[in-house]
């Protein structure tokens, strides 16, 4: 009898020592904070009278013969699951000079998505502005205006990258 207790006894205690703690998953702002490089920009807009939307793709980086340019997207944190975005776009002319100009995207919120593990979707003032995770960011920048001539439009500046090593 005491041979079987002893026994329970070291089955028990091997499988209690066998179970560790898992590591807890780092903060959904953590796993996607870092440099992307983008390699597309889509500028687009539709005006609200029409059923077409017109649209212009750049693959980047993007050369003619003024220069080059570039651009990446700077993720940082803000809180756990809040991101701000900074998109830096980088003009080289030929003539040597360069310019930068940069926009600011904040207070983006990261939900979990249901599509596939690591990856988030991104919310800005409650509307899915895009996703970001695996190692891949796409953004997508809605705006409501009106043209010169005062006709209203969406206006559209989507952008994807992948984060640079």
């Amino acid at each position: 009898m005491k041979k079987y207790l002893y026994a329970a006894l070291f089955i028990t205690s091997a499988m209690l020592a066998g179970c560790s703690k898992s590591e807890p998953e780092p903060e959904p702002a953590e796993q996607v904070i870092g440099s992307y490089a983008v390699d597309k920009v889509t500028v687009a807009y539709k005006y609200v009278d029409s059923p077409v939307e017109q649209s212009e793709s750049y693959i980047f980086p993007f050369k003619n013969n003024q220069g080059e340019l570039t651009a990446i997207v700077d993720v940082s944190k803000s809180a756990s699951n809040i991101i701000t975005l900074t998109y830096v776009e980088t003009a080289k002319y030929t003539n040597g000079q360069t310019e930068t100009s940069k926009d600011v995207y904040s207070s983006i919120e990261l939900k979990p998505s249901e599509t596939a593990s690591g990856l988030f979707d991104m919310y800005s003032a409650g509307v899915k502005s895009g996703t970001v995770g695996g190692g891949n960011l796409n953004f997508e920048d809605i705006t409501s205006l009106k043209d010169t001539v005062g006709r209203a439009l969406t206006f559209s500046f989507r952008i994807s990258g992948k984060k640079s090593k």
